[in-house]
């Protein structure tokens, strides 16, 4: 006897690990726009070796709401910059900027 494929076996959905942080899907679903940046800063002594190299993690956020609201924080680990990230729009640590529309060229 064959299945049909109108009628597909009922099974348990099965989704893979969590990748984000959740504090990165918790702002994408109340509708802000993230990103990710990643920079090291190089320590160097006065003779010019390097010292230490220090990463800097920089979340990003922006919404739309009739105005752009932008919301930036750093971390030493990307988790810490989403935390701090949430941290600060939770506190409403945000620009909020006009939007300009600019006449067209002739």
């Amino acid at each position: 006897m064959s299945s049909s494929i109108l009628s597909p076996v009922q099974r348990a959905r099965q989704h893979g690990a969590v990748l984000q942080p959740s504090s990165r899907r918790d702002l994408e679903r109340a509708g802000w726009r993230t990103t990710l940046d990643y920079r090291e800063n190089h320590v160097r002594g006065l003779d010019g070796r390097l010292l230490r190299v220090e990463p800097v993690w920089t979340a990003e956020a922006e919404r739309y709401d009739g105005q752009i609201v932008v919301a930036s924080a750093t971390g030493s680990t990307a988790d810490a910059a989403w935390s701090n990230l949430r941290d600060d729009i939770d506190a409403a640590v945000v620009t909020t900027r006009r939007l300009v529309r600019l006449a067209p060229v002739r």
